[in-house]
């Protein structure tokens, strides 16, 4: 079977359609666990799981109890269904993964077994697996399903932002569910937590742009980007007064000119794709943006058409100039990050 899309692998739950095998895993953590935890109930209705659900984690994994499990029977139920979390196969030594294969490739046709990766880092890149989970995920394929959870666009996001707050008997408009999705950087674990505080906050109510920004921690990177738009647009009060609210949130320096140095750089990428008329979407796929963050290089595109090529280089040649102050000298880091932005105001 071809490695299955999220959307191909929800049909086939929906739809009943049980393979003995499964590897979930991607950026997309919540999306891992609410899929697992739907396979789980159509494997094994709820009433059966106490004898035909087995969990084992991944780091304390014994494999000889494993094949043990995998050959028993169900009992009161058609099959058992059996998950392991975080399955650390890069650490696995060639004769253990060898036995691992030999169990799952022969599986009672009454078993199902879920692997699933929550709290592991299983990429090398932003895209690419390391090498014996690639392989692991093909072997998968061969023998079951192997999904990948990528994070959603921020559309995709938002239509699941409005249901979710209509189930919460609320309501948000599109564009504002928009802008959760990209203030929580399309993240699907931090969302849902925001969607559940901005209805418990609304109580029934349309839940507002000023409620979100209120109620909903900002991620670095979309401050950042404010601040700068704010610094290329000569905007010096409204520059300094995100400046603060970043340090009221407690991060430091390092981090500040981190976010503003690759706000800086999508502007400028963006600024290069109109100037050789390339779309956004086109300068989003040469520069690999993943999925969740190709909002940055629209809004990018979107905001630079005023900005000169030669300002917004000569900005992060400042950034670059700052980013080593702090690396060797005892300067206060504010102050020199004080001192960088307003040399940028006043190019």
């Amino acid at each position: 079977m071809p490695q299955l899309s999220e959307i191909e692998a929800a049909k086939r739950i929906r739809t009943g359609t049980i393979d003995n095998l499964y590897f979930f895993y991607g950026h997309d953590i919540a999306s891992v666990e609410a899929y697992t935890k739907r396979l789980i109930s159509k494997v094994v209705p709820k009433d059966c799981q106490d004898l035909n659900l087995h969990l084992f984690e991944g780091k304390t994994l014994d494999l000889g109890e494993l094949a043990d499990v995998c050959e028993g029977l169900p009992m009161l139920s058609e099959r058992i269904c059996i998950t392991i979390n975080d399955l650390e196969i890069e650490s696995l030594k060639k004769d253990d993964m060898s036995y691992l294969k030999d169990i799952l490739s022969d599986l009672p046709p009454t078993t199902v077994v879920i692997i699933y990766s929550t709290g592991i880092n299983v990429y090398r890149s932003k895209t690419r697996l390391f090498d014996k989970t690639g392989r692991f995920a093909a072997f998968c394929t061969k023998n079951g399903v192997s999904c990948e959870f990528k994070f959603k666009s921020q559309n995709d996001l938002a239509k699941i932002i409005i249901t979710k707050t209509e189930k919460q008997g609320s309501f948000i408009s599109k564009s504002n569910a928009v802008y959760l999705a990209q203030k929580t950087l399309c993240d699907m674990l931090v969302t849902n937590n925001e969607v559940l505080k901005l209805c418990a906050y609304a109580n029934g109510r349309d839940i507002t742009r000023e409620d979100i920004d209120l109620l909903c921690s900002t991620q670095v990177e979309t401050d950042s980007f404010r601040l700068a738009d704010a610094i290329a647009k000569g905007d010096a009060k409204k520059s300094f007064s995100i400046l603060d609210s970043l340090y009221a949130d407690q991060l430091d320096t390092v981090t500040i000119i981190g976010g503003i140095s690759s706000s800086f750089i999508d502007l400028y990428r963006a600024r290069l794709a109109r100037d050789t008329k390339r779309l956004a979407k086109n300068a989003a796929a040469d520069f690999s943006y993943p999925k969740n963050l190709e909002f940055k290089i629209q809004n990018a595109y979107r905001d630079c058409s005023s900005y000169r090529t030669e300002r917004i280089r000569k900005c992060i040649q400042y950034l670059s100039e700052a980013d080593l102050d702090l690396k060797s000298s005892k300067t206060d880091s504010r102050i020199v990050l004080e001192k960088t932005i307003t040399k940028m105001l006043m190019r």
